[in-house]
C-alpha cells in the first residue's frame, strides 16, 4: 500500500502542476476536468484504484488551497467500508433435465439475499412486473418460484415494492436478462461494489432470467399464458459471494474556516461525487454508440434498449456516416464519467480556491465534501452523515453538484425542453424543508449576468424518476438539513463511454460553478440558520423507503 500511496501522490501533484488561478475560469475547469477524467483514471468506480488517484488528486488541492482536513485521524479521508459483489460462478439450475446457464441464462439479481439451494421447487408465472392488477396473490406464491415478465422497453421501477408482494415466495425471477446485455454481465461476474458485506435472511432472492429461460422454466413463453399457470420444477444453487475491494474508497473531506468567530462553527456543505462506474470488458466503436444512443437512448443508461426500427436504422447510419467522413473508427472501453460527476467534482474545487485565494471569507464555516459511491447508491453521502467528522446539526445547508457540465442541443432529449438552453438548470429539494434555504438560491441565481431558469419538474413528490432519492442531497436531507441537488439533466452519453470531456459545455460549467459559489456565499453570511418548516402532513421522504 505504501508503494502504492507514493506512486498515487507522484501521479497527482505531477498532473497537478500547473497553477490555476483564484477566479472560475473555464481554463481552470477544463484543466482539472482533463485529470479528474482521464483514462488513467479508468472511470473511478469505488474501491479501484482510479477512484484512489481521483481522492489522492482531489485531497492535494484542498491542501494546496490551504483547506483544513476534516476527514478522519487528521487527515482529508474517509474510509468508506465496501466489498466487491459477484456472481458465484458454481451458480447453475436444472429444470425438466435443462441446464440453465449463470450469465447465459441467468444471473443473480440480489446481493443481500443468502446463497439459495433449490430442490425441486415449483415455478408459477406471476404476470407483467409493471401491472400489479393482474399479479397472482402472496398466498399463491408461498414456497414458489414467481417468474414475472418485463415486455421490451419496459423501464421496472419500484423494485421493493414488488419484492415486498412476494415475500414468502422461494425466489422472485424477473425477465430482464437479455436487457441488461452482455457489459453488465461481465461487470457483475468481475463484481461490483457494495456497502454491506452482511447478509439478510428476510431478503427475497432474485433471479434475472433470459427470455429463453423464462419459456424453459414456464413450459411457453409467458405472453401465451395466464398469471397463476405452473411450469416445471427448479433444483440447483445461485449465489453473490463477497470479498474485499482492493483499494480503499474514500470520501475527501475538508473545511474552510469561516471568519466570524461566532458563527464559524456552523457550515455550509458542498458536495460531489468522485467515483464513477469503471470500465467495460468489450471496447465499441466511440461514434457508433453515439449514432445508436442519440436515436433509440437520448438518456443514455436511463433509456431502455430496444431494436431500431427500419426509419430509425436509417438516422443512426446517417449519423454515423456524418462521423465517419471526419475520422475513421475509434474503440473505447472507459466510462470516464466527465459529465457524471466530473464536472461537480471540479466545480467544488474551483469553488474552494475562490473562496481561499480570492477575496473575503464568508463568516460561517464552508465543508467541502467529495463523495466516494454515489453509483453504488449514494453510499459515501450516507456513510458520511451516519458518521459525521463534523456535527450534523452544525450543517446549516448543503449544495451538491452532479452532472452540471453540459447544455447543448443534443443534451435535453425531454420532449425538446431545455434543448441548447443556456438558462436550463435543474434543481430538486431546494424547497423541500425549508422556504427561505430555496429563496436564498434563487435570489443568487437572480444575480448573475445571466441567470438560469430553474426547472422544479422533477422535484414534484412522487415523480416516477424520483430524482429526489437519487443524488448525494438525500442523505443530508433525510437529517432534516436543507439540501438541493443541481443539475443540467441527462443525455445520451449517460453511464456511456462516451461521457467525456470533449462534450462539455464549459462556460455553462463556469456560470453553474459561479452561481453555487454566490449561493454559498450568502448562505454563510446570513444572520440566521435557515428556518426549517413546519412538517406537512406528508412525509417528504417516504417514496425514498419504498
Amino acid at each position: 500500500m505504501r508503494k502504492l500511496l507514493i506512486f498515487a501522490l507522484f501521479a497527482t501533484r505531477a498532473l497537478g502542476a500547473q497553477p490555476t488561478t483564484p477566479e472560475i475560469t473555464t481554463a481552470d475547469l477544463e484543466y482539472r476536468l482533463k485529470i479528474i477524467a482521464d483514462d488513467s483514471m479508468m472511470g473511478r468506480e469505488s474501491g479501484s484504484k482510479g477512484d484512489f488517484m481521483a481522492a489522492e488528486y482531489i485531497a492535494s488541492e484542498f491542501k494546496r488551497l490551504g483547506l483544513e482536513p476534516a476527514g478522519e485521524g487528521g487527515t482529508y479521508f474517509q474510509t468508506v467500508p465496501f466489498w466487491k459483489a459477484a456472481i458465484d460462478p458454481a451458480s447453475q439450475l436444472t429444470v425438466r433435465g435443462t441446464v440453465l446457464h449463470v450469465g447465459r441464462d441467468f444471473i443473480p439479481g440480489s446481493v443481500r439475499a443468502p446463497a439459495r439451494t433449490l430442490d425441486g421447487v415449483q415455478v408459477l408465472y406471476g404476470g407483467n412486473a409493471a401491472d400489479s392488477s393482474g399479479w397472482i396473490s402472496s398466498t399463491q406464491a408461498a414456497g414458489k418460484i414467481v417468474l414475472l415478465d418485463v415486455p421490451p422497453g419496459t423501464v421496472l421501477r419500484g423494485v421493493a415494492r414488488l419484492l415486498a408482494h412476494w415475500r414468502a415466495s422461494a425466489a422472485v425471477a424477473v425477465v430482464t436478462l437479455d436487457q441488461l446485455g452482455s457489459e453488465t454481465v461481465a461487470r457483475l461476474r468481475e463484481g461490483v461494489p457494495i456497502a454491506d458485506s452482511a447478509r439478510d435472511t428476510s431478503a427475497t432472492p432474485v433471479l434475472v432470467v433470459s427470455r429463453r429461460a423464462a419459456t424453459i422454466l414456464l413450459g411457453g413463453a409467458p405472453s401465451a399464458l395466464a398469471p397463476g399457470a405452473a411450469g416445471g420444477t427448479v433444483s440447483g444453487h445461485f449465489d453473490i459471494a463477497r470479498s474485499p475491494v482492493p483499494f480503499p474508497a474514500r470520501n475527501v473531506v475538508a473545511v474552510l474556516r469561516g471568519s466570524d468567530p461566532r458563527l464559524r462553527g456552523e457550515y455550509v456543505s458542498l458536495t460531489a461525487h468522485n467515483d464513477h462506474v469503471g470500465f467495460d470488458h468489450s471496447p465499441v466503436d466511440h461514434d457508433s454508440l453515439r449514432a445508436f444512443n442519440r436515436v433509440i437512448r437520448p438518456m443514455g443508461a436511463d433509456s431502455p434498449v430496444r431494436d431500431p426500427t427500419a426509419e430509425e436504422w436509417t438516422r443512426i447510419r446517417a449519423i454515423l456516416d456524418s462521423a465517419r467522413r471526419l475520422r475513421p473508427p475509434r474503440l473505447d472501453s472507459i466510462r470516464n464519467g466527465a459529465d457524471d460527476d466530473g464536472s461537480g467534482t471540479v466545480a467544488i474545487l474551483e469553488i474552494a480556491e475562490k473562496m481561499a485565494r480570492g477575496g473575503a471569507r464568508p463568516k460561517r464555516s464552508i465543508l467541502f465534501v467529495s463523495h466516494t459511491g454515489e453509483e453504488a447508491g449514494l453510499l459515501g453521502s450516507s456513510w458520511y452523515t451516519d458518521h459525521p467528522t463534523v456535527p450534523l446539526d452544525s450543517i446549516i445547508g448543503e449544495i451538491d453538484e452532479d452532472m452540471v457540465g453540459r447544455g447543448k442541443t443534443t443534451d435535453f432529449p425531454r420532449g425538446g425542453k431545455g434543448a441548447g438552453d443556456p438558462t436550463y438548470l435543474e434543481v430538486v429539494g431546494a424547497k423541500r424543508l425549508s422556504r427561505q434555504f430555496g429563496a436564498v438560491l434563487e435570489a443568487a441565481n437572480a444575480r448573475q449576468q445571466v441567470p438560469f431558469v430553474f426547472d422544479y419538474e422533477y422535484d414534484v413528490p412522487g415523480h416516477p424518476l424520483q430524482y429526489y432519492c437519487r443524488a448525494d442531497h438525500y442523505s443530508y436531507a433525510r437529517y432534516g438539513i436543507p439540501s438541493v441537488a443541481l443539475s443540467r439533466g441527462e443525455h445520451l452519453d449517460y453511464h456511456q463511454v462516451t461521457d467525456e470531456v470533449q462534450y462539455i459545455d464549459f462556460p455553462d460549467l463556469a456560470r453553474v460553478t459561479r452561481m453555487v459559489y454566490d449561493a454559498a456565499i450568502a448562505l454563510a453570511n446570513l444572520p440566521a440558520r435557515p428556518a426549517l418548516d413546519a412538517p406537512k402532513q406528508q412525509d417528504p421522504h417516504a417514496a425514498c423507503r419504498q
